[in-house]
């Protein structure tokens, strides 16, 4: 449904949007994070997805990672400094990757993240290079999530593990009366449709895939859906006078603030849930 180039548009003309509206420079995420009892506000919550992906992570050796959808490159930048590994970020956007250039930069961690603009189904890395696979609400754009799987499997060394934090449909999500209201949040972030639980066991099975586990977040992402409506809500008064500053034709761009309300209704109504997803390759399994 939606091209690579469509996705690398959404995110070039969306950039601004995240820079204003969810704290990018400090916390250098896109995605939503995730809330405890114990979190101190937005910055804390995106830490806390990077931590949830440091957790994979084995205290012994310097594993290499690939952080798949890398965004401005805050989640490689983060396990960098506190995780003895490497990372390389690849994503569709060349905004994205100027941006995630700079913050690299600035974090003095040219030595040990790299990033590139590359295709997660169709990378140029060698076989078996990566001990962690990881991808942060990037694995939807996927038309085919088989595809990016098995790039994955390609890449990952044997016993390696693949973590992917997203959202899925549910059973209610999938019923034809509720079609409307899920693509009218997926159309407007350039995503041509979801998986289901069900769907995504099978998918990374089939690939080769061992110890698949769904574990739901849902609960720990209300409190962004929350802000991303209220200020999607400020954006009926806000965005005639942005589009006076910064004119656009591009329909992402001009219909981003609608997918703040439509969030909210895809959570309310419990059409999509949001998880943390891990799968290995197992450990006698050559590509």
């Amino acid at each position: 449904m939606f091209s690579k180039k469509d996705i690398a548009t959404y995110y070039n003309h969306t950039l601004m949007h995240y820079k204003v509206m969810w704290q990018l420079k400090k916390s250098k995420g896109l995605h939503y994070g995730l809330w405890y009892d114990d979190t101190d506000g937005l910055h804390d919550a995106i830490q806390n997805t990077n931590k949830k992906i440091g957790s994979f992570l084995s205290d012994s050796g310097k594993p290499e990672l690939l952080d798949a959808g890398c965004g401005v490159g805050g989640s490689a930048i983060y396990l960098a400094e506190n995780h003895n590994c490497r990372v390389s970020g690849i994503t569709l956007s060349p905004a994205q990757y100027r941006q995630a250039l700079e913050y690299v930069k600035d974090a003095g961690l040219e030595d040990r993240v790299d990033i590139s603009v590359e295709d997660y189904s169709s990378t140029s890395f060698s076989d078996e290079r990566f001990d962690l696979v990881f991808g942060i609400e990037s694995f939807c754009h996927a038309d085919e999530k088989q595809d990016v799987y098995k790039e994955a499997f390609r890449l990952l060394k044997p016993g390696g593990q693949l973590v992917i934090i997203d959202s899925i449909k549910t059973d209610k999500g999938k019923r034809p009366e509720n079609r409307k209201t899920v693509n009218w949040l997926l159309h407007r972030w350039a995503i041509g449709g979801l998986d289901d639980a069900g769907e995504t066991y099978s998918k990374l099975g089939d690939t080769g895939f061992t110890e698949i586990n769904i574990e739901d977040l849902s609960a720990n992402i209300r409190k962004s859906i929350n802000i991303i409506f209220m200020r999607a809500l400020l954006g009926i008064i806000t965005i005639p006078l942005y589009f006076i500053f910064y004119p656009t034709k591009y329909q992402f761009s001009r219909r981003h603030p609608e997918s703040g309300w439509a969030l909210h209704a895809c959570f309310r109504k419990k059409l999509l849930q949001y998880v943390c997803i891990s799968a290995r390759k197992p450990k006698n399994k050559k590509v």
